[in-house]
């Protein structure tokens, strides 16, 4: 008589039954009647969906348990380390790590492997790949084809006896990465069942996700570093724009107390040495060169006087607000070139006083050069707030010029200045202009440094 058996794979396999057996069955089959064929073949059907049903669930939770680390706030270490924990109870393992492929194609152990002491030697392991890629850790990475067989993967068993690691009874590994970038391979460690293919396929899985966030988590430190050096670098920025306008003051000091205290005071003493020589002199004709020379010399003082009142630090400390400022420097340019002066001024009251003596200098550095030479009969100055800082323009009816070239003619360097001034601020500068046809000048600086 012939029987049939189960075979752990679910294979239904026909045999032939001894005579004791035989007699039992027989009897058996006597007694409550032969069992289906059909219910006899369903059971390992039911048992490798139960399986899959498991691994399933496991993927799940693989998935549940990598993404809940999103949000966690902490090292990487501490992260891998725990997410090491999670995976190796997914799959059954006492053991699990994360190995890293550095620069140079050498793998190592990510710090807090689970189930691994801190004394461990396999925390000191460098593996190399293989000259020819058939190394098993080639195989694990770039090709994912080590398979398992009796619980384990023989090959990543022999490969750790190799390199000297003992007390390894099984193990597993799939590849770790994002995308297309190879990040290195997650191994388990010693299942207390016998490791499965589904096991393996749980740990690919967890080891997909575990890639992504693992590129999140790398793009969240370069971020935060990058925005610690943003940071410096602001902090530095400000402190370089302090030193400048302390130096630029400190040099406008000397230079209005040089002006003040001796060149006026010289041409005030020549003007009244000229105006005893006059009174000698009668009505004679030299009295009337003397008359002229004496124009001369007050148009003189009064040129190097406007200079003093522009170049004075007290007029950087403004007692003002900004809108009105601006309004007394279009003031001075009506009444001392004649020039028609407009404005559209809508700044706010309170504006930090480093920016506030950018926009006075870049504005008056831009009226001084109109006045000298635009040969302009109408200006206009527009202000206003704009994305988080102030936009100034200044447009002139002028000759203009090509801007191409302005940088380098003589009489314009102030125009780089001003550039400079709106650029260490963080903000920008630009000119618009052509021969005959104006110029507009705009600048844009945040509201703070």
């Amino acid at each position: 008589m012939e029987g049939r058996i189960i075979s752990l794979e679910g294979n239904v396999e026909t045999v032939a039954l001894p005579a004791d057996r035989r007699a039992e069955s027989e009897h058996a089959g006597n007694r409550g009647g032969r069992r289906p064929a059909a219910e006899i073949e369903r059971r390992p059907r039911e048992r490798s969906s139960q399986r899959l049903e498991k691994a399933q669930q496991a993927a799940v939770s693989a998935l549940g348990a990598v993404s809940s680390y999103l949000d966690a706030d902490e090292d990487l270490p501490v992260f891998f380390g725990r997410l090491s924990e999670t995976v190796a109870g997914l799959v059954g393992a006492r053991r699990a790590g994360f190995w890293r492929l550095g620069p140079r194609g050498v793998l190592g152990l990510q710090p807090r492997a689970f189930g691994f002491p801190a004394g461990s030697p396999i925390h000191a392991l460098r593996i190399e790949r293989g000259p020819n890629g058939s190394s098993p850790v080639d195989r694990i990475i770039f090709a994912d084809d080590l398979e398992v067989s009796g619980g384990t993967s023989p090959e990543l068993d022999a490969m750790w006896r190799e390199l000297g690691l003992s007390g390894i009874k099984s193990s597993i590994a799939v590849p770790w990465r994002a995308g297309d970038r190879r990040i290195g391979a997650v191994v388990a460690y010693d299942s207390r069942r016998g490791f499965t293919s589904n096991d393996l396929w749980v740990l690919r899985l967890a080891a997909m996700a575990t890639g992504l966030v693992w590129q999140y988590k790398e793009v969240e430190d370069e971020l935060g570093t990058a925005a610690i050096r943003l940071e410096d670098a602001v902090g530095t920025r400000r402190r370089l724009m302090n030193n400048i306008a302390s130096g630029g003051d400190e040099a406008r000091r000397r230079f209005t107390s040089a002006l003040h205290d001796d060149a006026l005071q010289l041409l005030t003493a020549a003007e009244l040495q000229l105006e005893r020589i006059r009174a000698e002199a009668g009505g004679s004709h030299q009295a009337v060169q003397l008359d002229q020379l004496r124009t001369t010399l007050g148009k003189v003082e009064d040129s190097l006087r406007r200079l003093l009142t522009t170049m004075s630090t007290e007029n950087l400390e403004l007692d003002t607000n900004l809108n009105e400022t601006i309004r007394e420097r279009l003031e001075s340019v009506r009444v001392h070139s004649g020039i028609e002066t407009q404005f559209d001024l809508r700044l706010p009251a309170e504006v930090e006083a480093a920016i506030q003596a950018i926009v006075v200098k870049n504005v008056a550095e831009a009226l001084t050069n109109v006045a000298k030479h635009a040969h302009a009969t109408r200006v206009l100055v527009s202000a206003n707030e704009a994305d988080d800082g102030i936009r100034v323009e200044i447009v002139d009816d002028g000759a203009g010029f090509v801007v191409a070239e302005a940088f380098e003619m003589p009489g314009h360097l102030g125009l780089l200045a001003m550039k400079e001034r709106a650029q260490l601020a963080g903000g920008w500068f630009r000119i618009d202009s052509e021969p005959g046809a104006g110029a507009r000048v705009e600048f844009w600086v945040p509201q703070n440094l």
